[in-house]
């Protein structure tokens, strides 16, 4: 049975004895005795030998017989010295009574301390004792004093009788009372939940004033009889809220292993070297081989495609069309990335035979899977993270200080705002910002990632689709990203690579605030706020007539542009220490700060991928170092090199600034040539067709021109 039984243990001599003392010889002077005394405090002076071996004791009260006796203050001691001492070890431990006999036994009221070669190390009397028997119970006090307040559980201590004692802080903030108000009433009284129900040393849950609690009775004993009990609870609602939120990721993780598994086409999901981690039923009649030789084998030689290494580089689908097992099959590649992840987290792998109405029906109905379990995982991650999204942009740079009070301020209203700058800067962060700072903050935030939607289904995404508009559609219709935005804000992600076809639609919704579902006769009505985002130059694409003139003058009502990474170093390391507090509590590491010599790398490095590469190097950083200081050696390698994926200056560039030495090529410039000699013999193998050439690189139009730009090419 377990309890708390107070201690009686003894003390130790040397913690105990007077260290403060001066060692007298037999032919010492009367004057030499009154100055120690005097020098020192003490009530007894040992005397010793010339090997300095204890032979008696002068205690004060000879001094006052030798005066008394009218003794010169030059006459030695030794005829008034106590022979034949009582003496202690200094490492023997006793308590109050053992001390008490050997001082009774003693002709002084003190007794000398003696270390085990029998040198003089102090001296020992009952003041001592209960002085440094004091000072430990006051130290004893204070220190069971910090513990207890400064304990997360709650805990309440009471006598015999029920009557409430004490109680620390966590069990004021938990119960929502104060000591004051409760001290000296019966427990029974205050909180019936726990008195009249909770056993001794049983941990039971409980239900306490509608906080639910894990609750223990521990009883205090002293000599055999119980003086009170230690009641200890452990706030558990949150632990119960995570469990209730992995259920239902449970529950969605069986619901979409069913949907996979009840596909008439094959599924694999890889990680980001190409190892099979999932494979369905039918991908496995697919290939005419069994489960276990599937999984953990690399994906590209089992379908002998390099396509699921080119979509995790680029981050982008890819599409094959693949001769497997002797039928023509139609293979897709998707990047998946998880909520904490900077980049690709992995590669979902789909096989269905050549029949495009059959790959549309599919298309649409794995998009819709997609966008609920988006829906569902951040409806997750806002039940967690309830802060402000403004909150969590960190930055001292005035310029980005001056955009974010301005972003604040422009979200009372319900103008269309686009945000532009470079990928990872920030822009989601800032359009949920804006939404959760305008009157419209109670209502949805429905956000559209325009790169991620096929052109064929991008209209009845946008916009629904009436019941029987299609093959396959639902019998009851789908509302669209507009509909389900309504009385709150759409986010259009990537709005730069909206096909022109749907840009005439988007454009009448933003002037006459209507739309028709696609199949629809009737048209509706929307109040909805337009947040757009874009890493494109509109303007460019304009002037290449891939985006609409007067949609773009609809979209630049308020415009703010996120300055790159590289633009704000002073932002680096209050960034960087952010994501090691969120991936310190994310995976459990202890990393306590940055060298110097990593902070100064992390500040001379370009960040091409901008926050979110400083996420994925923090988070790289973590899963390496774990506690302590993150080095230079824990970043990843290209950022520790200080290797910039970033596109280098041009080679004038570097022989103006002398940065380069005469004839040598940086890693920077070779990729930038290697790139820009992909571009050009793709161009030759298409005749200068240039969506040809976009095709056989397996880019989108739009990335392809982006490139073509970069490089200056015509």
């Amino acid at each position: 049975m377990e309890k708390i039984t107070l201690p009686r243990k003894g003390l130790n001599v040397r913690q105990m004895m007077n260290a403060s003392f001066r060692l007298l010889r037999p032919d010492d002077s009367l004057k030499t005795v009154v100055e120690y005394f005097q020098e020192h405090k003490i009530n007894i002076l040992p005397v010793v030998d010339e090997s300095e071996k204890l032979i008696a004791v002068f205690p004060k009260t000879r001094l006052y017989r030798a005066l008394l006796e009218g003794a010169a203050i030059d006459s030695p001691c030794e005829k008034y010295m106590v022979t034949d001492p009582i003496y202690i070890y200094e490492d023997q431990e006793y308590d109050v009574s053992s001390l008490v006999r050997r001082v009774t036994n003693s002709p002084v009221a003190n007794v000398v301390v003696l270390n085990r070669a029998g040198r003089v190390v102090g001296t020992i009397g009952i003041a001592e004792y209960l002085r440094e028997s004091l000072n430990m119970i006051m130290s004893s006090s204070a220190t069971l004093e910090s513990m207890f307040r400064v304990n997360h559980e709650g805990i309440i201590i009471t006598d015999r009788r029920g009557g409430i004692l004490r109680i620390n802080p966590a069990a004021e903030r938990m119960f929502r009372v104060s000591f004051e108000q409760l001290h000296g009433k019966s427990l029974r009284d205050c909180l019936p939940e726990i008195a009249d129900s909770l056993e001794p040393n049983i941990v039971a849950r409980r239900i306490v004033k509608g906080l639910p609690v894990l609750a223990n009775n521990i009883p205090i004993i002293e000599n055999g009889e119980r003086i009170g009990s230690n009641y200890a609870f452990l706030d558990i609602s949150e632990a119960e809220r995570m469990a209730d939120e992995l259920e239902i990721v449970k529950k969605m993780q069986t619901t979409i292993e069913a949907v996979i598994n009840s596909s008439n086409d094959g599924v694999f999901v890889s990680d980001t070297n190409g190892m099979v981690r999932y494979v369905n039923d039918k991908a496995r009649i697919l290939l005419n081989e069994r489960i276990e030789d599937i999984i953990g084998n690399p994906l590209q030689k089992l379908l002998n495609t390099k396509g699921p290494v080119k979509s995790s580089a680029a981050g982008t689908p890819v599409v094959d069309a693949l001769d497997i097992g002797g039928k023509q099959c139609i293979v897709t590649h998707t990047p998946y990335r998880s909520r904490t992840a900077g980049g690709s987290s992995g590669i979902v792998s789909t096989i269905f035979l050549n029949d495009s109405a059959y790959a549309e029906e599919l298309a649409r109905r794995w998009f819709e899977m997609n966008r609920k379990m988006g829906y569902y995982r951040r409806a997750l991650e806002q039940t967690v993270d309830r802060g402000s999204k403004f909150d969590q942009i960190v930055t001292t740079t005035p310029e980005f200080v001056k955009i974010k009070r301005d972003a604040q301020r422009i979200a009372r209203s319900s103008s269309t705002v686009l945000l532009t700058g470079e990928s990872g800067v920030g822009k989601s962060l800032f359009a949920r910002g804006i939404h959760e700072e305008s009157p419209r903050a109670k209502h949805p935030f429905i956000v559209c990632n325009c790169v991620s939607i096929p052109e064929s289904l991008f209209e009845s995404e946008l916009f629904g689709y009436a019941p029987g508009s299609f093959t396959g559609a639902l019998k009851s219709g789908k509302p669209g990203y507009f509909e389900r935005a309504d009385k709150g804000t759409i986010f259009l992600d990537e709005v730069g690579d909206i096909p022109l076809s749907i840009q005439a639609k988007l454009l009448q919704v933003l002037q006459d605030k209507e739309f028709e579902r696609v199949g629809g006769t009737r048209k509706q009505s929307v109040d909805v706020r337009i947040i757009a985002a874009t890493n494109r130059d509109l303007r460019e694409a304009i002037a290449r007539k891939e985006f609409r003139e007067d949609l773009y003058y609809r979209l630049n009502v308020i415009a703010f542009h996120l300055p790159a990474l590289r633009e704000r170093r002073q932002d680096i390391v209050p960034l960087a220490a952010t994501f090691i507090t969120k991936y310190n509590r994310l995976i459990g590491s202890r990393i306590t700060g940055i060298k110097d010599s990593a902070r100064k790398v992390l500040r001379e490095y370009d960040w091409p991928g901008n926050i979110r590469e400083l996420e994925n190097a923090i988070e790289h950083a973590a899963n390496y170092v774990w506690e302590g200081e993150i080095g230079v050696e824990n970043l990843p390698d290209h950022i520790a090199g200080g290797v910039s994926l970033r596109p280098a200056f041009d080679r004038k560039q570097r022989a103006a600034t002398g940065s380069q030495a005469a004839g040598e090529v940086s890693f920077e410039e070779a990729k930038t040539e290697f790139e820009r000699a992909q571009l050009l013999d793709a161009l030759k193998q298409t005749n200068g067709n240039k969506s040809a050439a976009a095709k056989l690189m397996n880019l989108s139009r739009s990335a392809f021109y982006d490139r073509l730009a970069k490089y200056e090419i015509k």
